[in-house]
């Protein structure tokens, strides 16, 4: 038994839902395929959250590098090294949310290039990788 329930689609969903059908010779009908999309989507749900993946770990993405909670980024600047932290979703540098190009001009008094001037040590790792290299890696994994 079936429970009726009004629920709004915007036209645009839902004329792309039914151009979809129409290409893969299924019949418009329409609610069968919205139920069929929320088994798919519940299942899905269930299976991400049963298994730990970096799409479920907090951590701050850069670009096409992702930094896991935890990761420490370094910059020099006029003698020392300053330091922020990944925590949660977020670079914290003095106790404040900052992105990469932000810690990274805020020591000089110049333009600076977050990926040439960061390095990064994630957790687990016992050296520094500057940023670029990971940018690299990143992209010729795609």
């Amino acid at each position: 038994m079936f429970t009726t329930v009004i629920a709004q689609v915007d036209p645009d969903t839902l004329r792309r839902l039914i151009q979809h059908m129409q290409r893969h010779g299924q019949p418009p009908d329409v609610s069968a395929a919205i139920n069929t999309a929320l088994k798919f989507w519940l299942d899905e749900s269930v299976k991400l959250a049963s298994e730990p993946s970096a799409a479920r770990q907090r951590g701050y993405q850069w670009k096409t590098v992702f930094l896991p909670e935890g990761t420490i980024l370094r910059s020099w600047s006029y003698g020392e090294h300053n330091y922020a932290e990944v925590i949660g979703d977020q670079i914290i540098h003095q106790g404040r949310s900052v992105s990469p190009n932000q810690f990274a001009r805020s020591f000089a008094r110049s333009m600076r290039n977050a990926w040439i001037d960061l390095s990064i040590r994630r957790p687990g790792e016992h050296h520094y990788t500057i940023a670029s290299r990971l940018r690299d890696e990143s992209l010729k994994k795609d």
